[in-house]
């Protein structure tokens, strides 16, 4: 009997003290977790300047100097996104200007809902910063406004980069499933926290893997295909960093989420601009097997562009890596050249 009762109060023992230390372990995560976001945003704010304008703030990033490049990232994403893609990219005689668009880390979304709207606010940033008519560069979800930039003010608009640009219409329902109990659960701080936090983790302690996983995602290749086309990447220590690089431009997702949202929604009305109005030169390039941005997004527009360019790669969304890296990075830099020197030129004859 004695025994019994003793074997019955160990196991309550037992109990509690599993109970206490996973209750410790769920403390410690939590606290790591919520020191690693705090830390990820004073980083992201500590490089980028809020900028007022007639409309409302827009947090922006400048580096370099030289002819003005706007480049408005894609979903998920911010102004490291933006900078990213341009390091590099167009030669060393550019400043790179790269806004968070709204509802993207510091820049509210408020009433700048639609492509129209935020169109409208960059014309404010750009008179607010006193740049007069830079060339635009819209990567993935960024080319929706950086065509309606194009076209409703083509005075400010010297010339237009599209880079795996969305251009018609695409329903991604990552966050916004029309779900009314799950929609909520899937975009709220905690869970976004949670997920950023684990891709974090397999980010730094597993990129190997991370990277296959991401590009599994991205890609239409697979099996060897898919291997094949990796391992490349990841044998080339440039474009594995670019990769891990582009990675973080995504954390946290609490920090970026109203602007996937509302990109989410807006972007299955496409196309809400006329694209044969575009006056400017534009050069698009997209990857053959853009699993996120099938490249008949990219077909579609140069069918309506009356002045364009097209270049046609070997990769899957992140078209700035991969076996075409460099003649993407070439054609880029051509391109801002010609346009700089179009530039010059009709100045010097005013």
């Amino acid at each position: 009997m004695v025994a019994a009762i003793v074997l019955v109060d160990m196991r309550e023992t037992w109990r509690r003290s599993i109970g206490i230390g996973a209750g410790f372990l769920v403390c410690v995560a939590g606290g790591a977790l919520w020191q690693w976001k705090r830390s990820r945003l004073a980083d992201l704010s500590a490089g980028s300047e809020l900028v007022e304008t007639n409309q409302r703030v827009v947090e922006i990033a400048r580096r370099g100097s030289g002819y003005p490049v706007l480049i408005l990232h894609g979903a998920p994403g911010g102004y490291d996104q933006g900078l990213l893609f341009g390091e590099g990219a167009f030669g060393d005689d550019v400043e790179v200007i790269s806004p968070s668009r709204p509802g993207f880390l510091r820049t509210p979304l408020d009433d700048h809902k639609s492509f129209e709207d935020q169109a409208a606010l960059l014309v404010a940033l750009l008179d607010a910063i006193d740049v007069e008519r830079p060339i635009v560069v819209g990567i993935s979800c960024g080319g929706p406004i950086a065509l309606q930039l194009a076209a409703d003010y083509p005075e400010r608009v010297a010339g237009l980069v599209l880079g795996s640009a969305i251009t018609t219409e695409i329903d991604e329902r990552m966050y916004d499933t029309g779900n009314p109990v799950i929609d909520p659960l899937l975009t709220s701080a905690p869970v976004l926290d949670i997920r950023s936090g684990l891709l974090a983790f397999l980010h730094r302690f597993m990129p190997v893997q991370f990277i296959e996983n991401m590009h599994a995602g991205l890609s239409t290749l697979e099996g060897e295909d898919l291997e094949t086309y990796v391992d490349y990447i990841q044998n080339d220590p440039a474009q594995h960093a670019m990769d891990l690089r582009f990675a973080s431009t995504i954390f946290p997702a609490s920090a970026r989420i109203d602007g996937t949202l509302n990109d989410e929604r807006w972007c299955r009305n496409l196309p809400v601009v006329d694209y044969e109005t575009i006056e400017c030169p534009v050069l698009v390039f997209h990857g053959e097997f853009d699993a996120a941005v099938p490249i008949d997004h990219a077909e579609c527009v140069i069918d309506s562009l009356p002045d364009v360019e097209f270049v046609r790669v070997k990769a899957d969304h992140l078209a700035g890596v991969g076996p075409d890296a460099d003649r993407v990075r070439r054609a880029q830099q051509s391109f801002v050249e010609s346009i700089i020197d179009q530039v010059e030129s009709t100045t010097a004859q005013q």
